[in-house]
C-alpha cells in the first residue's frame, strides 16, 4: 500500500508534507508510512478517500482496478445487498418495504438504535451510516 500512497502523491502533484496537509494529518504520520516504519491505519485511509473522493478503494487497499474512476463505497460494498442504493440521492433514504411491521413477540427493540426490526422474524445484523463526506459508520446492535 506505502508504493500506491506515494503514487498518489506523485500523480496528484504534491509533496509528502502538502499530501498530510490535504488529508488532515501530522507530516510525521506520512514520513512513518513512506519509510516503512507504520502502516495505514484505517482511520488513515478513511481520510484520504475523504479528501480524493475519486480514488478506487480497491485500488488503494489491494492494488486492484484502476487508481481513479471507482468510488469508494460503490466498489467497497459491490458484493452486498445494496438493491435499495441505487443511486446517491437515495442514500438518504430508508429501503422501501413490501409490507408495514407487524406486532410481533419476535421484534427485539435495541437501545442503540431506538427502532424494531423491519420484518417479523428478522433482526438487524448491522446498520452502515454513510456520510456525505464520503466516510461512513457501522453499528452492530449485538
Amino acid at each position: 500500500m506505502k508504493n500506491r500512497i506515494v503514487q498518489l502523491i506523485n500523480n496528484e502533484g504534491l509533496t509528502s508534507s502538502k499530501f498530510a496537509d490535504t488529508i488532515g494529518v501530522q507530516r510525521s504520520s506520512i514520513s512513518h508510512i513512506l519509510s516503512g516504519r507504520n502502516k495505514p491505519s484505517l482511520d488513515f485511509i478513511q481520510k484520504i478517500m475523504a479528501a480524493f473522493p475519486s480514488i478506487n478503494i480497491n485500488w488503494l487497499i489491494a492494488g486492484e482496478g484502476e487508481m481513479y474512476g471507482s468510488k469508494g463505497a460503490d466498489t467497497l460494498f459491490s458484493e452486498m445487498e445494496t438493491d435499495h442504493l441505487t443511486t446517491e440521492n437515495q442514500v438518504n433514504q430508508p429501503p422501501k418495504l413490501n409490507r408495514e411491521p407487524t406486532p410481533d413477540n419476535s421484534l427485539k427493540a435495541d437501545p442503540m438504535l431506538g427502532m424494531n426490526s423491519f420484518a417479523p422474524g428478522k433482526q438487524i445484523e448491522k446498520v452502515v451510516v454513510f456520510y456525505t463526506d464520503k466516510t461512513f459508520m457501522q453499528y452492530n446492535p449485538s
